[in-house]
């Protein structure tokens, strides 16, 4: 829009826009309802659970050699498995060992020492704390070419347990070297089954 003024309106044209503004800065301050056609909206919240469980193992397992020419049992390893969530009923949980090498790292080069194999542990027979719960235990020797079966845990089972698990070293007379004999060993734990 133009607007055309002779020489005695702009004084009043200023006064006229100074008031449009501050009515356009207070705002309008009438509202409509507005009615809506569908008030039920939906949403989907998706909660991705991935298969996962909460394990406790020890650090480390030692065996107090005292005689090589006998074998050495510790008896109190402890693994739990707890909060298990897999995606069948059906499905379980296996947990299996393999040893880094096929072989003890001597405390000295070239000491002799034991092969991976020397190790082994029970099924987990025995009652109370020496017995798996919720889980079918695998009798077993270390190995470095593969991982082997310590136990199943049974399906659908939201936790399984051994307190006192028993791994024993077996004899071997031509150890000469005392000290740290030391091997590591990796756990796998993984869901089988449909």
């Amino acid at each position: 829009m133009v607007i055309s003024v002779g020489e005695s309106q702009p004084v009043r044209l200023l006064l006229v826009a100074a008031a449009l503004v501050c009515v356009a800065e207070r705002g309008v301050s009438a509202q409509t309802a507005v009615t809506l056609t569908n008030t039920s909206e939906a949403t989907t919240l998706t909660a991705a659970v991935a298969e996962q469980a909460r394990i406790t193992m020890p650090a480390g397992i030692s065996f107090a050699v005292t005689n090589v020419n006998a074998s050495t049992t510790n008896g109190n390893v402890a693994i739990s498995v707890q909060n298990i969530v897999l995606t069948t009923a059906t499905k379980q949980l296996r947990i299996s060992v393999l040893a880094d090498a096929s072989a003890f790292t001597p405390p000295s080069a070239g000491a002799a020492t034991w092969a991976a194999s020397d190790v082994g542990w029970n099924a987990g027979p025995g009652g109370g704390p020496h017995q798996w719960q919720n889980a079918t235990g695998t009798a077993g020797t270390l190995s470095s070419a593969a991982y082997n079966p310590v136990a199943v845990c049974n399906p659908d089972a939201a936790s399984c347990s051994i307190a006192k698990l028993s791994f024993t070293l077996a004899a071997r007379p031509a150890v000469k070297r005392s000290g740290n004999h030391t091997l590591t060993v990796r756990w796998r734990f993984e869901s089988i089954g449909s």
